[in-house]
């Protein structure tokens, strides 16, 4: 009978011992409080925050909330944050449960501080890309503006120069009696004059904006260099898909890659440009990439015009697109 009771004693010390053992904190408590079974490690932190061990769990609940931290991503419902004076970051959570027909709580603790850490430089450099992204925005906007403020201003010039000319031609007309042939042709052109004023049309010499300068400077405002082999579409049409596929890949690299140079291999295989678009981004990437609104806006307009496109992960993302030359409608 001794015997029998000496082994239940040793069970007992071998599992207290490796409970005490678990880095985790335990804690059982009777639903006023009362705890049933607490280990070191929660103990330890009850000292942190209370200034003794587990006396009383609500109390000790309590303790944690005021010692909550702002939640992130990957925190269980209903856990709580707290940072003991350590420094350290655990993860609280509370939970009911029936033992015996006895409804009482469990509380459960586990040192979070690297992914805590971890969280919080992610949402820093997801604040930075965000302003990156605005900053990329706000400079398109500023490039377009500037655009069609200068075609506006060679527009102007150009019909100021006209409104001269018609001007001159009209006042020798008159001076000179020319024939009704003549008046003819300068009624044309008044005539002309008049609808290029209306429609605000800007001559054949308004050189139309320059796509590839464009991205330099947003590539350059984002701290980040595209390099070109191969030669780039003569088509106007396909010129544009290129760069919108450029722009894309820009910002991924940079985002999600930390790339500082973009490449940009560009192939002619029949009636198709054959381009790739890979990076020297240094961060590791998933083995499949979703596409989001950006990507997946790019693949619909890609292929409205007939072409196709294709995200490769091989040890970075390349992106993949096949353009139709088309006819060649550069200004």
């Amino acid at each position: 009978m001794k015997t029998k009771r000496y082994h239940h004693y040793k069970d007992a010390a071998l599992i207290r011992h490796a409970i005490d053992s678990c880095p985790d904190g335990i804690l059982v408590a009777a639903m006023d409080g009362r705890p049933i079974l607490a280990n070191q490690a929660i103990n330890e932190i009850s000292l942190q925050l209370t200034g003794s061990t587990v006396m009383n769990a609500q109390e000790f609940w309590n303790q944690v909330e005021e010692h909550a931290l702002q939640p992130f991503a990957d925190t269980a419902e209903g856990g709580v944050l707290a940072c003991l004076v350590d420094g350290r970051v655990w993860q609280f959570t509370r939970r009911s449960l029936t033992i015996h027909q006895t409804e009482v709580y469990q509380y459960d603790a586990a040192e979070v501080t690297e992914l805590y850490r971890y969280q919080k430089e992610l949402r820093a450099s997801n604040a930075r890309t965000q302003r990156l992204h605005e900053r990329q925005r706000d400079l398109m906007k500023e490039i377009v503006q500037n655009n069609l403020e200068k075609e506006a201003l060679q527009a102007k010039m150009h019909i100021h120069d006209e409104i001269g000319q018609a001007l001159i031609l009209t006042r020798n007309a008159l001076e000179t009696k020319e024939s009704p042939m003549e008046m003819d042709n300068l009624y044309s052109m008044w005539e002309n004059l008049i609808r290029d004023m209306e429609n605000a049309a800007v001559s054949k010499n308004v050189k139309v904006s320059d796509p590839e300068e464009e991205l330099k400077q947003v590539a350059a405002m984002i701290g980040c260099r595209v390099r070109f082999s191969g030669r780039q579409p003569r088509e106007r049409k396909a010129l544009l898909l290129l760069y919108a596929g450029i722009r894309e890949a820009l910002t991924n690299a940079v985002r999600h890659a930390g790339a500082d140079e973009l490449l940009v291999e560009i192939k002619e295989s029949g009636s198709f440009y054959e381009v790739s678009i890979g990076s020297n981004g240094t961060r590791p990437v998933e083995s499949t990439v979703r596409e989001g609104r950006g990507l997946g806006g790019l693949r619909k307009r890609i292929e409205s015009e007939g072409g196709e496109m294709n995200v490769r992960v091989s040890g970075s993302v390349v992106l993949e697109l096949k353009i139709p030359r088309g006819e060649n409608t550069e200004g």
